[in-house]
C-alpha cells in the first residue's frame, strides 16, 4: 500500500521555488490544482506541493520560525553516478547550493546534499552506484 500521497513545502516565493524542482527533475504539473497560492508537481505517485506563506493560515498552521533548523530534507533517487552528478551542475545552475559534495555513505549509496533557493535540505542519491 502507498500512503505517500504528497509532501509541501510553504514559501515566499512558492512559484519559483516551485520551477527549481519542475525543472531540476523535469516534472509534470498537476495544472487542475493551480492557483494563486499553490503549485503542484508528480513524482512518480506522490505529489510535492508548492505554498505560499498564505497556506499557513488556510490550514490553521503556525508559521515556520527561521533558525529552528532543518526539519525535512527532500531525497530524489538518480539512476548513475554521472547522472547525479549532473544534477548538482545543474541545481547549482539553477540557484541551488551545494552542502556536501558527493560522497559514499556507509550504506553504499552514491550521495550529494543541497539546499534549494529557499534554503530547504535536499539529498540526490544513487543507490546502485
Amino acid at each position: 500500500m502507498n500512503l505517500l500521497m504528497q509532501v509541501s513545502l510553504f514559501s515566499e516565493d512558492f512559484i519559483g521555488l516551485s520551477e527549481f524542482y519542475r525543472d531540476l527533475f523535469d516534472l509534470p504539473e498537476v495544472e487542475d490544482l493551480r492557483s494563486d497560492v499553490f503549485r503542484g508537481y508528480m513524482s512518480g505517485d506522490v505529489m510535492i506541493g508548492f505554498s505560499a506563506l498564505a497556506a499557513y493560515d488556510m490550514l490553521g498552521l503556525d508559521e515556520r520560525k527561521a533558525g529552528e533548523g532543518d526539519q525535512t530534507a527532500f531525497t530524489f533517487k538518480l539512476a548513475t553516478k554521472e547522472a547525479l552528478d549532473t544534477c548538482v551542475e545543474a541545481a547549482k545552475a539553477r540557484g541551488g547550493t551545494l552542502v556536501k559534495e558527493q560522497f559514499m555513505t556507509y550504506y553504499n549509496w552514491y550521495m550529494a546534499v543541497l539546499r534549494d533557493p529557499d534554503g530547504n535540505a535536499i539529498r540526490l542519491a544513487c543507490t546502485t552506484p
